[in-house]
């Protein structure tokens, strides 16, 4: 049986304003802007620019979520949903074909608990975002458990597309170098699946 969980235990998605022939369907998989992503992985309701979000605080799996950030992020202004709406902003103003932000998900190892989860998550985004500039909200989403379970447990990572920091020149724009091509995906995804052991079904069944 397919799973998403088994078959793709990496993958990465991109919030776009304007959806052109830039990126394939595949990628624009997930919400048009960085404020519904936030609110989706921390199942909150709320409306962004293109109106009302379905209502995702009714749902029952949120288990843990968290930010890591380069030290320039701390700022009340980039507080919870500040980063993102100002991430909206500007994409609304520069280049609003192109990513407002990363939404990826990665599949998490059964038998670990939110601690174990949290390292890894954590470790990982320091090494491979954080160290590069950027920032990542992530959340938990799991119920059930390891011998019943309903949802298997996974991560969202919001990652920024642009430069966040205020007081830098480039304020608001793209970086060519942050996981916006097929290469820089691969080799994020194949980062994960060495992090946590779990690689694709088609990767095992290949070796």
């Amino acid at each position: 049986m397919f799973t998403l969980y088994h078959d793709r235990p990496f993958n990465v998605r991109y919030a776009v304003h304007q959806h052109t022939g830039r990126y394939t369907p595949e990628l624009l998989r997930t919400h048009h802007t960085a404020r519904a992503s936030w609110l989706y992985i921390n199942r909150r309701h709320g409306i962004d620019a293109f109106g009302p979000t379905p209502d995702w605080s009714v749902r029952d799996d949120l288990v843990a979520h968290g930010r890591c950030a380069p030290s320039r992020a701390n700022q009340p202004s980039l507080d919870g949903l500040g980063l993102w709406d100002q991430a909206d902003r500007h994409a609304a103003a520069i280049r609003p074909d192109e990513p407002a932000c990363i939404h990826a998900v990665g599949s998490l190892p059964l038998g670990e608990d939110v601690a174990g989860w949290r390292n890894l998550i954590e470790g990982f985004c320091e090494d491979h975002l954080t160290s590069q500039g950027m920032v990542v909200d992530w959340a938990i989403h799991r119920t059930g458990t390891d011998d019943q379970p309903e949802i298997l447990p996974h991560v969202h990572m919001l990652i920024t597309s642009r430069v966040f920091d205020p007081a830098h020149a480039d304020a608001g724009r793209i970086r060519q170098t942050w996981v916006r091509t097929e290469k820089a995906r691969k080799a994020l995804a194949e980062k994960w699946w060495a992090r946590t052991g779990l690689y694709p079904t088609s990767y095992a069944n290949a070796t």
